[in-house]
């Protein structure tokens, strides 16, 4: 069912001198009714890619239906006065139409793919969820009752619960801090009639953009959108943007979670990136790969190799329009932790002072270089990297000419990134599992900074 640009793609970054206007001649721009409508036209297979770009998301949440918007966009096949979930998953299913949501804090997407032939129908059906879903209260219940048998059941998993609650407690007095989806205690406040208001509010307030891919016959969506979904567009759509007080960590802290009968211990090092930190993610790339990107990162080959102290270990520089975070991401047995948080800051406190040689540079550089256009390799791939790029108001030359500017960035470009992001001095050092490690944890606090205790509970 699905296709792909990757020849497409790769002919695009081997070409050195690629300029902004042929990116133009690709990718076509329109106005559907108000609302500005990116299109690649690709008649290899008879197939669609559409990505619908909403400028707002769990922002959007207020006091009392914290994750309302999470949900609302995840049950939209619940029902409606017409068909019953499993008449809208037939449907969907006997065309072959592969249909998703995603929201983020600064914004929601619809995605569909399918055979080009059956978009008008898929479409129609779509438009039909959006407008009419009425969010039937027991089945309602049954996926709610579901998501809280998950999340109860979360510290059996402790890599998953690591990962959302080192986010909330990383993004702290920021706006971005509380989960998308929501906590235990918010599940009972998602009621139909809040999910359907919340939906009426992306559909009629908010401004959109549509993604689109496939033969020029899909264009004749267009009327779809406009007649049954009623999408349209206008000046005073509602984009969010949010001035939230930069963050200064002057100082690191150890923020210890315990979990009962924990063999492994999850770690996480890392902390906020202010909007100013944010400016160049292709640099922010280059770093991460060096340092912990792959097999011959220079932490994978001090933790794992040299060492043995975990499996595996990675590191990321992540960033949506307003912010980013940082993180180092690892585990390792219970007897081996202080080894291990003290081996990765000597690894980064090394490259600050001793910086990093060409040759691994190079290694690294070839490492992204030459699997860049991999990740593009699906239509929707291509696509949500040019929505990405439109949302925090990049140019799709980013994309296009990421090689050549990779390339151009130095050793000292690369070390500094480094302390500057990941330096030791500032980071929050988070560690998940059983209590009896905490009394060794607490040998770093007079080296590292202050350790505090929190209930994992707090966070679900």
């Amino acid at each position: 069912m699905k296709t792909t640009l990757l020849m497409f793609t790769v002919l695009l970054f081997s070409v050195k001198s690629f300029a902004v206007t042929k990116v133009e001649n690709t990718i076509k721009r329109l106005n559907w009714n108000g609302i500005d409508v990116v299109y690649i036209e690709d008649n290899r297979f008879p197939t669609y890619d559409l990505l619908v770009y909403f400028a707002d998301g769990a922002l959007s949440d207020v006091k009392g239906q914290l994750g309302a918007t999470k949900h609302a966009f995840n049950l939209l096949d619940a029902g409606t006065a017409k068909l019953s979930q499993k008449d809208i998953l037939d449907q969907f299913e006997f065309l072959g139409t592969e249909f998703g949501v995603d929201v983020t804090h600064e914004y929601s997407t619809l995605s569909m793919s399918g055979l080009s032939k059956d978009l008008a129908t898929s479409m129609t059906q779509t438009c039909d969820l959006l407008r009419e879903a009425n969010f039937p209260a027991p089945i309602i219940k049954q996926e709610l009752d579901k998501e809280r048998s998950e999340l109860q059941s979360l510290v059996a998993s402790p890599q998953a619960l690591a990962d959302r609650v080192f986010r909330e407690v990383s993004l702290g007095n920021t706006p971005y801090s509380y989960p998308v989806t929501g906590k235990l205690h918010d599940l009972d406040l998602y009621t139909p009639e809040v999910l359907r208001a919340k939906v009426s509010y992306f559909l009629d307030k908010v401004k959109k953009r549509i993604y689109l891919t496939g033969p020029k016959s899909i264009l004749s969506v267009e009327k779809i959108l406009a007649e049954k979904c009623k999408f349209k567009g206008g000046p005073s759509d509602f984009v969010r943007s949010i001035a939230y007080k930069k963050q200064k960590r002057s100082k690191t802290e150890i923020v210890f979670i315990p979990v009962p009968d924990a063999n492994q211990v999850q770690v996480q090092i890392g902390r906020f990136l202010n909007f100013d930190e944010i400016g160049d993610r292709r640099l922010d790339t280059l770093a991460t790969e060096f340092l912990g990107g792959g097999f011959t990162s220079r932490l994978m080959r001090e933790v794992r190799v040299k060492r043995g102290l975990t499996y595996s270990i990675g590191s990321y520089i992540s960033s949506q329009k307003q912010y980013g975070r940082s993180g180092i991401s690892t585990f390792t047995k219970n007897e081996t932790i202080n080894k291990l948080i003290e081996v990765i800051n000597d690894a980064v406190e090394k490259i600050k002072k001793e910086g990093i040689s060409q040759e691994d540079l190079e290694r690294s550089r070839g490492a992204i270089v030459g699997a860049h256009p991999f990740k593009f390799e699906s239509n929707r791939a291509f696509l949500a990297q040019l929505l990405y790029l439109d949302h925090i108001e990049r140019p799709y030359a980013e994309l296009f000419d990421f090689n050549q500017a990779v390339m151009k960035y130095t050793t000292t470009d690369v070390s500094k990134k480094i302390e500057d992001v990941f330096g030791t001095n500032s980071q929050i050092i988070f560690v998940l599992g059983d209590k009896s490690i905490e009394k060794e944890l607490k040998k770093l606090s007079p080296k590292l900074g202050k350790m505090k205790v929190l209930d994992y509970k707090s966070f679900i």
